[in-house]
C-alpha cells in the first residue's frame, strides 16, 4: 500500500496553483466583502429593531390569542401596516391556524435580473417566531401556557438597495479581471478534473450494464495513476468485490430467513402466513381441494389448569398426530392458538373427507400428559374450494363458520359449512350489535303486568317485561333476543339497565302503591352472581329512593345458579334485605325438589305453558296439586302465570290458589297506566267489602 501522507499529489499542485492565481484578484475583491460586512450589519440592526417592536406586543398578541379574537388580533397587528421593516406579519392558534394576518405590498419580485443579481443573492426575509404564553387559572394556580405564536417576516429590500449602489462603483472595475479568472478556472478544471471524471463515469456506467454478479471493475483513467483520481478507482473496484461478497451472502442469509419465517416454532408445522401463501397458489391453479380447521376442545381450561408450558406439549404432540395420520405432503399449518389447519388437495365430496378425518375427532397420546390425559378430543370445520369460496380469505371465513358450528353442536364432531349456518351466525352477529347499542343507547321501555289476588281482586304487585325498541331486527322474538344477550354475556349490562329502569318508573308511584305491593324484576342466574350485584342494588334503591322491600327477584330455572358458591351468599344477603326471590317458569327448566329445598325460594310461578291446558288436562292439573303441596310444605306462595279464562280462574279458585297473573285481568301496561289499574282494583275491592 503506497503511503501519500506527506507528499502532494500532482493534481494537489495544480489545484495550488490555480488558488494562488485566484488569490492575485483578492485585492479587488476585499471592496466587496467589506461592503457584504457593512450589509450584514445593517440587517442584523433591522432585526434587532425588529425584535424590540415585536417584543412590545407579545403581552396583547397572547390575550388574543388566548380569546381567539381575530378582530383584536387584526387591530393590533394594523399597527404595523406599510412599514418598511416588516413584510408579514401572522399570529397563530396552538394548531397553527391563522387568526389574523397582514403582508405590506413588495416589488421585490420586479428586480430586473442582471449580474449583480449572481454575484450576489438577495437576502432572503428572515422569520422571526415569538411563543405566546398566557396565564391560566387551573387547578387554583396560574400557571403559563402557550396559546399560539407570533410570526413576522423581516424586509431587507432596502439594505440590499444600498448595497447595489455600492457595488456599481466596483463592479466595473473588477468585471474583467473576474471573467479573466473564470475562464481560466473553467479551461483548467474541464482539463484536470471534468475530462478524467467524466471518464470514470463511462466506465462505471459500462461496468454496472454487465451485471454485479461478475465481479465487474474500471480502468485507471491515462495520466492519473497515481493522483485522486486513481485511489478513487481502486475504492470503487474495492467497493464493488465487497458488495458483490455481500449480495450473496444475503441472498443466501433471505432464503433462511423466508424459510425460517413460515415455520411455527413451538409446532415445527407451517405458520399462517405460508397457509396463505398456499392457499393462494393453490386458488390459482384452480383444482378442487378441501381446507380444515381443527380445534382442540376445551383447550383453555388444559392450559389454565396445568401451565403453558404443558398446553405446549399438547401442541406439539397433536401437529405429531396430524403429520403421521395425514396423507404424506399435506400441507399442514398452525394458524394460532390450539388451531390447525391443513388442505386435502383433490377432495370434493363430503363422504370421503368425512371418512379421512373421523380418526382426528379423538386422539389417543402416544404418553400420558399431566392430569392422566391419555387422549384428546377435537372440532373440525370443513370447506371446499370452489363452491365454499374462491379466495383465502372466503375460505377461512367458511371453515370459521363450519368450525363454530362444531363447537355450538356440543363439540368432538365435524361439521361442513353450508350457507344457512353462515347466514344465521350472521344475523346473531347483527342481533348482537344491535343489543350492544340498545344497551348503550338505553333504546328500550318496561311494560308491567299486574299480580292479581284472585280471591279479593286487588293488585298484589306486578312483573317487569322488557320491550326492545326498533333498533333491533322485528323478525326476531324477544325471547330470542334475551336468549342471545345470554350467550354473548350481555344479559348482565342489560339485566343492569332493566333493573335500574325499573326502580326508576316504581320511584314516580311508589307514594300510590297499596301496601305489601312488589314489583318484580327478571334477574339472568349471570347477573345473580356476577361482581358487584349487590353493591349496583344498593346504589339503585338509594338513588330512586325506593326501599329494597318492595322488590321481588324473579330467576328462571337454570343449573348455574346452584354451581356457586356466590350464589347462597347473594339469596341470603337478599333475604336480610327484604328481598323477595321467586322461581320463574317453574316445570320448564332444570329446577329439581333439592334446589326448592337450598335455595329458599319465596314463591314459585307455574309456567304459563301448564296454566293453558287447565281446567282440562290431566297432566296440568296433577302439576298444579304437586306444587300446591310443595308450596305449602315449604311456606313458599304461588302465582299462575298465563292466566286468560274464566275457567282457569274457577278452577285455581276452588283449588286454593290465590295469586294470578296474565291476560283476563290486565295486558302488560306503562307504569302511569298501571296505576290506574291498581287505583280502579283497589275501589271495586272496597266496594265488594261495603256491600258484604
Amino acid at each position: 500500500m503506497q503511503k501519500r501522507s506527506n507528499a502532494r499529489t500532482p493534481l494537489i499542485r495544480r489545484f495550488v496553483a490555480s488558488v494562488m492565481l485566484v488569490s492575485m484578484i483578492g485585492g479587488t475583491l476585499l471592496s466587496v466583502i467589506i461592503a457584504s460586512v457593512q450589509l450584514n450589519q445593517l440587517n442584523d440592526q433591522k432585526e434587532e429593531t425588529a425584535r424590540l417592536r415585536l417584543e412590545n406586543v407579545l403581552e396583547s398578541a397572547a390575550y388574543a390569542a388566548f380569546n381567539l379574537d381575530s378582530a383584536q388580533a387584526y387591530s393590533l397587528l394594523k399597527g404595523f401596516e406599510n412599514d418598511p421593516l416588516f413584510q408579514e406579519i401572522t399570529l397563530l392558534d396552538n394548531y397553527e391556524d391563522t387568526i389574523a394576518s397582514i403582508a405590506q405590498p413588495t416589488h421585490s419580485a420586479e428586480r430586473e435580473a442582471t449580474w449583480t443579481n449572481v454575484l450576489l443573492p438577495a437576502q432572503p426575509n428572515t422569520a422571526l417566531i415569538y411563543p405566546l404564553m398566557f396565564h391560566v387559572h387551573r387547578n387554583n394556580e396560574y400557571i403559563k401556557e402557550q396559546v399560539g405564536y407570533l410570526v413576522a417576516n423581516i424586509n431587507f429590500e432596502t439594505s440590499q438597495a444600498e448595497f447595489l449602489q455600492l457595488m456599481w462603483t466596483i463592479g466595473l472595475s473588477t468585471l474583467g479581471e473576474v471573467l479573466l479568472v473564470a475562464i481560466i478556472l473553467t479551461i483548467f478544471f474541464h482539463k484536470h478534473i471534468g475530462r478524467p471524471l467524466s471518464n470514470i463515469i463511462e466506465s462505471i456506467d459500462k461496468s454496472a450494464r454487465v451485471g454485479r454478479k461478475k465481479n465487474t471493475t474500471i480502468e485507471k483513467v491515462k495520466g492519473h495513476d497515481t493522483d485522486e483520481f486513481g485511489r478513487l478507482v481502486d475504492a470503487y473496484n474495492n467497493s464493488v468485490m465487497q458488495a458483490t461478497s455481500y449480495m450473496m451472502d444475503l441472498e443466501t442469509a433471505k432464503s433462511e430467513l423466508k424459510s425460517l419465517s413460515e415455520i411455527d416454532p413451538l409446532t415445527n408445522v407451517s405458520n399462517r402466513r405460508a397457509l396463505i401463501a398456499e392457499l393462494n397458489m393453490r386458488c390459482e391453479q384452480e383444482s378442487p381441494f378441501a381446507i380444515v380447521t381443527l380445534d382442540i376442545d376445551d383447550f383453555g381450561s388444559y392450559n389454565d389448569a396445568y401451565g403453558h408450558q404443558t398446553g405446549d406439549a399438547l401442541l406439539v404432540t397433536l401437529a405429531n398426530a396430524l403429520t403421521e395420520h395425514l396423507p404424506e405432503g399435506t400441507p399442514i399449518s398452525r394458524s394460532g392458538g390450539d388451531e390447525f389447519v391443513f388442505i386435502l388437495p383433490n377432495k370434493k365430496h363430503q363422504d370421503v373427507v368425512l371418512k379421512l378425518l373421523s380418526p382426528l375427532l379423538n386422539i389417543v397420546l402416544s404418553e400420558e400428559l399431566p392430569g392422566g390425559t391419555h387422549s384428546i378430543s377435537c372440532s373440525l370445520g370443513v370447506a371446499f374450494f370452489p363452491t365454499d369460496g374462491q379466495t383465502p380469505q372466503k375460505l377461512s371465513h367458511a371453515t370459521d363458520v363450519a368450525l363454530y358450528v362444531a363447537k355450538d353442536a356440543g363439540r368432538k364432531c365435524i361439521r361442513f359449512y353450508d350457507k344457512q349456518s353462515d347466514l344465521a351466525r350472521t344475523q346473531r352477529e347483527e342481533v348482537r350489535r344491535a343489543l350492544q347499542k340498545t344497551i348503550e343507547n338505553k333504546a328500550f321501555t318496561l311494560l308491567y303486568q299486574p299480580k292479581v289476588n284472585m280471591k279479593t281482586g286487588s293488585v298484589t304487585g306486578c312483573e317487569a317485561l322488557l320491550r326492545l325498541n326498533h333498533s333491533i331486527d322485528t323478525t326476531h322474538s324477544h325471547v330470542e333476543i334475551i336468549e342471545e344477550a345470554e350467550r354473548n354475556g350481555l344479559i348482565v349490562a342489560l339485566g343492569r339497565e332493566v333493573m335500574h329502569r325499573a326502580f326508576s318508573d316504581m320511584s314516580k308511584v311508589l307514594d300510590k302503591l297499596p301496601e305489601g305491593f312488589r314489583f318484580s324484576v327478571n334477574v339472568s342466574p349471570k347477573q345473580l352472581i356476577s361482581e358487584g350485584f349487590i353493591v349496583d342494588l344498593l346504589a339503585t334503591s338509594e338513588k330512586y329512593g325506593v326501599p329494597l322491600r318492595y322488590l321481588d327477584i324473579e330467576i328462571t330455572e337454570s343449573t348455574q345458579m346452584f354451581d356457586t358458591a356466590s350464589s347462597s351468599q347473594t339469596r341470603q344477603w337478599l333475604k336480610n334485605a327484604g328481598v323477595t326471590v321467586t322461581l320463574d317458569d317453574f316445570g320448564t327448566g332444570f329446577a329439581s325438589l333439592e334446589y326448592l329445598l337450598t335455595y329458599g325460594f319465596d314463591q314459585i310461578k307455574i309456567d304459563k305453558h301448564f296454566t293453558k291446558a287447565l281446567p282440562i288436562d290431566e297432566d296440568a292439573k296433577a302439576i298444579f296439586n304437586v306444587v300446591q303441596y310443595l308450596a305449602d310444605r315449604l311456606n313458599m306462595a304461588v302465582v299462575a302465570e298465563g292466566v286468560e279464562t274464566p275457567d282457569q280462574v274457577a278452577y285455581l279458585l276452588k283449588h286454593g290458589f290465590d295469586c294470578a297473573q296474565g291476560y283476563f285481568y290486565s295486558t302488560p301496561l306503562p307504569v302511569r297506566e298501571l296505576l290506574l289499574f291498581i287505583v280502579k282494583r283497589q275501589l271495586s275491592s272496597q266496594i265488594c267489602v261495603d256491600m258484604t
